[in-house]
């Protein structure tokens, strides 16, 4: 039995929050909570009995409110984890809410039966261990003074070059072209991350910046991915940019990009990562890479993927530039911003009717806007594996539209003579039906050494 904790003032809402939970969830039991009548649970409050809270934001008891509840319940130990609901809906609550210790929260103008059920899957999907790991490894920075970063908070947006397939802002790495920040761009931009020396910007744009840092006291360099939050008003753009730590902050593997922690300060969020001087493999794919290598860069990819897909994770942007290297040439596989999670009926924060992925590596049932699972990085995987054995694309058109058509009907080119055995690896990765191609990237790892 699944028991949650109702905190909200108006019992026509916590009627409402029971009658979409209890539809969808037979084993889950709902105890309501009337924060005007009861007030602030006391010291000896039962929270062992309860496996999630759900908070309302506005409590009706005047200046208190949800969030400096959230505050007293971070210091509770083994706090269940809390969803803040409120109707406030920007992205200044969103951090406060997530600041304070919540795991997620929910815009009340938005409610529905679908958006709680999206949500509890995505909460009960992680197991208690990860759930503790991801609430307690959620760090708040020391505030820095409003009047300190004011500029960093307006930094202008910057005119990029298009986005082409090899292009991706938040994987920008120290070998890009760096937009260095001198001393005297510091102290106009006023940015100070808590912990860490910033060494230089890698990039910008909109509302956000990525920059090369070193944490204090360690002889090592990170990424630092930085949102910043002031005057936006787009809390799904928040989740959007905690979406990578949350999916895959619990994986510990060599072939997915590591994640450090997340944080909040005043006015901004980060999240600080692996640093890869490596570059990545769109760079490599400029200069051909050699049969042995392709093969040994693809069993470290499907290595990625395994572990990925092993817990319900699809990516849907497998891609070149997301490949990324290590100064030891070996791989991992990062940027899970538009991954989704398929347990259950998880709650999809990135589509809003466009279609996700880059086109020249983008799966069939991708182009059509159908539902995908773990074969749609399959195919992914197979455009890029066709690229690195040959150097060429295996599908190139003038327009999107075109190349989304050849995704969808086009047949399987093939290989050059001289690589004729490993046609089988590519027409089992580059099927159109799902059904037809490899079931798993551990398959594929078996395929590949079938071949040797």
């Amino acid at each position: 039995m699944t028991r949650i904790l109702l905190i909200d003032d108006s019992e026509d809402f916590r009627v409402l929050i029971r009658h979409y939970i209890l539809n969808e969830y037979e084993d889950f039991d709902i105890v309501d909570y009337d924060p005007k009548d009861k007030g602030l649970p006391g010291d000896s409050f039962p929270w062992d009995n309860y496996d999630l809270v759900l908070l309302d934001y506005d409590l009706g008891l005047g200046r208190e409110n949800g969030l400096g509840w959230m505050i007293h319940f971070s210091t509770i130990p083994n706090m269940p984890p809390v969803i803040m609901i409120t109707a406030v809906g920007n992205t200044k609550v969103a951090v406060d809410a997530l600041k304070s210790g919540a795991i997620d929260f929910i815009d009340k103008g938005d409610i529905s039966a679908e958006t709680i059920k999206a949500t509890l899957d995505d909460v009960f999907s992680l197991s208690d261990k990860q759930s503790t790991i991801l609430a307690n490894q959620t760090v708040v920075a020391e505030h820095v003074n409003d009047a300190t970063i004011s500029e960093a908070t307006h930094l202008p947006d910057l005119l990029f070059h298009e986005e082409t397939e090899e292009d991706n802002f938040f994987n920008l790495t120290e070998d890009s072209d760096p937009l260095s920040i001198t001393d005297d761009q510091m102290e106009k931009f006023g940015l100070v991350v808590p912990g860490y020396e910033l060494l230089k910007e890698i990039g910008r744009g909109g509302m956000s910046v990525v920059l090369l840092a070193r944490p204090i006291e360690e002889d090592r360099e990170v990424v630092l991915k930085i949102m910043f939050t002031e005057g936006h008003e787009d809390p799904l753009a928040l989740k959007r940019f905690m979406q990578e730590y949350t999916l895959i902050s619990c994986l510990d593997h060599p072939h997915i990009v590591s994640i450090d922690e997340r944080a909040f300060a005043s006015d901004f969020a980060y999240i600080a990562m692996e640093n890869f001087p490596g570059g990545d493999l769109a760079k490599k794919l400029q200069t051909g890479i050699d049969l042995e290598t392709a093969i040994e860069y693809t069993r470290q990819m499907c290595m990625g993927l395994v572990a990925v897909h092993d817990i319900n994770i699809v990516h849907r942007d497998i891609k070149p530039g997301n490949v990324l290297f290590r100064t030891d040439g070996t791989l991992a596989i990062t940027d899970f911003g538009a991954a989704k999670n398929l347990t259950g009926d998880v709650e999809d924060i990135t589509i809003n009717n466009h279609i996700v992925g880059t086109p020249y590596y983008m799966s069939p049932e991708q182009a059509a806007s159908m539902p995908i699972d773990h074969r749609s990085d399959l195919y992914s995987l197979g455009i890029m594996i066709y690229q690195m054995l040959t150097n060429e694309r295996p599908y190139t058109a003038n327009s999107i539209a075109q190349l989304i058509s050849m995704h969808l009907h086009a047949p399987i080119p093939k290989l050059p003579e001289k690589l004729a055995k490993y046609q089988p690896l590519i027409d089992g990765l580059l099927a159109k039906e799902p059904d037809e191609r490899f079931q798993s990237a551990n398959d594929v790892i078996l395929g590949l050494d079938w071949i040797k």
